[in-house]
């Protein structure tokens, strides 16, 4: 049953009343998905929503746009071992089933993720026409066709929901709620390095899951070094999770300078979020954090390599992108080919200068 223009859509609004969220990953992935549910919201007011998502990324939806009614963990890592796999199914499903959704939306189009979604047993399912994985889409009773010009991820979210609901996006992004406890937990660790409510902060995100994503130390150590010298009223703010340890250290070793600290590895999911809230704008290599900061309206100076920033980039046109013109580019290769991490070499001296004029003109100006 395919969906191709926003006047066949199918769902009136009183049969709609429970819906279920199908994005378990990654953490920047849903966050990309937020406008997208924000507008299931406008779509069917009354309707209760639920998300399913692995649990390391349960805190995320603290920070979800739309009041959820149920977050259900999907339990990623005990349906990998053959021994946790068939109680972690049958619990799954019984979690998937109590509630016989109304409607289901597959935002993810991967084979696992369209298991679930047939799982649930909802009145209707739906998903992207052409999934990540095409065999996906045979799990959906509703099949959304979304233009090729909608080539950014949160385009294509919004998308689909237009398609299938009738109800059509504004433009506008969401704001996202604070959440108390993360605010006062972060608070705590900035108090233990002495950053006041005052102090102006650049975070540099310097982690990623792919090696070919990941900037060296040094690259971002030259850069605070001389950001600090240049800004001294700022504070420079590493921030990342505890595999980023290594790095930070070197950074640190490398600058030694009390402007510049590190809460790598210090955070929880929540804190980190509040972390990014609290600076003025980021540096960072092409994670998850970047769509944090995107979806708190925070400008990102993005580091790009093998990804295309037009796909899965910062979302929003308030962002500075830096990535190399070569034969090789956005490869999506998660280690380099050709050993050479050609793609890294960017001008230091460019980013550092454009970093400062944006410091110097006040962090919200080109918003």
């Amino acid at each position: 049953m395919p969906v191709k223009s926003l006047h066949m859509a199918l769902l009136k609004k009183e049969s709609i009343k429970k819906i279920l969220v199908i994005k378990p990953s990654s953490l920047g992935d849903i966050f990309h998905c937020f406008p997208a549910v924000w507008l299931l919201r406008q779509a069917y007011p009354e309707a209760e929503i639920d998300w399913f998502v692995r649990p390391e990324f349960r805190d995320a939806l603290a920070y979800c746009p739309v009041t959820l009614n149920k977050v259900i963990n999907f339990p990623r890592k005990e349906l990998g071992k053959l021994r946790s796999f068939l109680p972690a199914m049958k619990r799954t499903m019984r979690l998937l089933r109590v509630e016989k959704y109304d409607l289901v939306v597959d935002f993810q189009g991967l084979l696992r993720s369209a298991i679930f979604t047939s799982l649930a047993r909802a009145s209707l399912t739906a998903g992207f026409a052409r999934p990540k994985e095409k065999i996906s889409k045979y799990s959906y009773k509703v099949k959304v066709e979304v233009g090729a010009d909608k080539v950014h991820a949160v385009d294509r979210n919004i998308a689909l929901v237009e398609m299938l609901t009738g109800v059509q996006s504004d433009g506008r992004l969401p704001d996202l709620p604070e959440v108390k406890a993360n605010g006062k937990g972060m608070a705590v660790i900035l108090n233990k390095y002495g950053i006041s409510k005052e102090d102006k902060i650049l975070g540099i995100v310097t982690g990623a899951r792919w090696e070919s994503k990941c900037w060296a130390p040094e690259f971002f150590a030259g850069i605070a070094e001389k950001f600090i010298q240049q800004q001294p009223d700022y504070k420079v703010m590493l921030i990342g999770s505890p595999t980023d340890c290594e790095g930070a250290e070197l950074i640190l070793k490398q600058v030694n300078n009390p402007q510049l600290i590190s809460i790598v590895g210090e955070t929880s999911v929540g804190e980190m979020i509040e972390a990014i809230r609290r600076c003025e704008f980021i540096l960072s290599n092409d994670s998850g954090p970047v769509h944090i900061a995107a979806a708190l309206k925070k400008s990102v100076f993005g580091l790009f390599g093998p990804t295309s920033p037009e796909k899965t980039g910062p979302y929003g046109n308030f962002h500075h992108i830096f990535q190399r013109d070569l034969p090789c580019i956005k490869c999506l290769k998660r280690i380099c080919p050709l050993n050479t991490y050609e793609c890294h070499n960017l001008n230091k001296q460019e980013i550092l200068n454009q970093l400062l004029e944006f410091s110097n003109k006040g962090a919200n100006n080109e918003k």
